[in-house]
């Protein structure tokens, strides 16, 4: 028979675990920085907001990359850009992703 603190611990749990729309947004995050190239960006971003020729110039890569994943990480609310004459300088859009960034660094450098 199970113990009853147990039975209770998982009860509670089934009612307050991540809803699943909450968790696919998770997913999606962790999906975003499952690319060497946007990690890389976000870490340029983290040092000085930059412009795509500026971005391109930085990490060795084509514009056309550097827009594709700019895009995909401003669809996740990660980078945001502002119009400065003909130039949009991208930076990030709170520090929140370096935090995610950091403990994950810490983590592989721990193994």
């Amino acid at each position: 028979m199970e113990d009853p603190k147990h039975l209770e611990i998982v009860e509670q749990l089934k009612n307050h675990l991540i809803v699943s729309s909450e968790l696919e947004n998770v997913v999606g995050l962790f999906k975003t920085l499952g690319d060497v190239t946007r990690v890389r960006i976000i870490l340029a971003l983290a040092e000085s907001t930059l412009s795509v020729t500026e971005l391109t110039e930085v990490l060795d890569l084509n514009q056309s990359t550097v827009s594709h994943q700019l895009s995909l990480l401003k669809q996740q609310n990660l980078v945001k850009g502002t119009r400065n004459g003909k130039n949009i300088h991208y930076e990030l859009s709170d520090r929140h992703i370096m935090t995610i960034v950091d403990q994950v660094k810490a983590h592989v450098s721990e193994h």
